[in-house]
């Protein structure tokens, strides 16, 4: 079964009172591969490897295109003309009522505050991020031999890593690479690899740099696999290819998580204090 953008139980720990409806546009579709004797893949579909030597949850976003922010912006200026219709509504029944009270020389106490008017400025609306997220793992493996393998089909784009996150009951848990991470392009008929993540090991803060945010672990991440780690023959006829990782800018923590920063990656990223360094110019 098929999940569309960000599931129900996500949309519902999310504090903001205007989300998308159902006859909203879909900015992605995503579906866990599953582990069976043969696969066949959709070539209008992109799909993700990621290898992992403990079953890891992998939080992507999307990055809009330009059709995708079109749309995007229109839901929302919808969402905004029908929040001030009902404004307009409550507004007038308000002051009929306020009138009402100082006619009769009653308390107004209990009409409560004077409704505020919705502006573009201060009309909240789920973000663009958060409609078109895919979660990966950590169930829903398609190789548990050796380590955890999770192979993710998605609507084809440029998808940014949220971080290594999942929904865990009623809440999202996990850390996000909020101030720092790395984005990467999934072609329709490819499979892109995202290579391996290693075993937790600590991560230190560079001595003297208060600008390094919570050390959290995970500091091995999207290693290419060696020759001891063959790809699942049942995808050895599918065109594969390794991810070519650029460095992505800062996000907001939607979820109210630890905050941290993808490791540096060589030829990738680095960091100076809290300033991201792209180092795949010219490359």
């Amino acid at each position: 079964m098929k999940t569309i953008s960000i599931s129900a139980a996500v949309l519902a720990v999310i504090a903001t009172p205007a989300t998308a409806k159902d006859k909203d546009p879909v900015f992605v579709e995503s579906a866990a591969v599953k582990d069976k004797p043969a696969v066949t893949l959709n070539p209008a579909k992109a799909y993700v490897l990621m290898r992992s030597e403990a079953q890891t949850p992998l939080y992507l976003m999307k990055v809009p295109t330009a059709e995708d922010q079109a749309a995007y912006d229109k839901m929302r200026a919808d969402a905004l003309a029908k929040a001030q219709e009902k404004y307009r509504k409550k507004l007038a029944s308000y002051e009929r009522d306020l009138a009402a009270a100082k006619a009769a020389r009653t308390s107004t106490a209990t009409l409560g505050d004077r409704p505020v008017e919705p502006t573009e400025a201060n009309f909240l609306f789920t973000p663009f991020n958060q409609l078109a997220a895919v979660a990966i793992g950590p169930v829903n493996r398609f190789a548990k031999t050796g380590v955890s393998t999770y192979l993710h089909e998605m609507t084809p784009g440029t998808y940014r890593v949220y971080g290594f996150l999942g929904l865990m009951g009623n809440a999202m848990m996990g850390s996000c690479f909020c101030m720092g991470s790395v984005q990467f392009d999934a072609a329709p008929g490819v499979i892109t690899d995202l290579g391996l993540v290693s075993k937790d090991e600590p991560t230190k803060a560079p001595s003297g740099d208060s600008s390094y945010p919570t050390p959290l672990t995970s500091n091995r991440l999207f290693v290419a696999p060696g020759a001891d780690m063959p790809i699942d023959p049942r995808l050895a006829s599918q065109r594969l290819v390794r991810a070519k990782f650029r460095p992505s800018g800062k996000l907001p923590n939607y979820f109210g998580l630890t905050i941290t920063r993808i490791p540096e990656m060589p030829g990738v990223l680095r960091y100076e204090r809290d300033r991201i360094v792209d180092l795949t110019q010219g490359q």
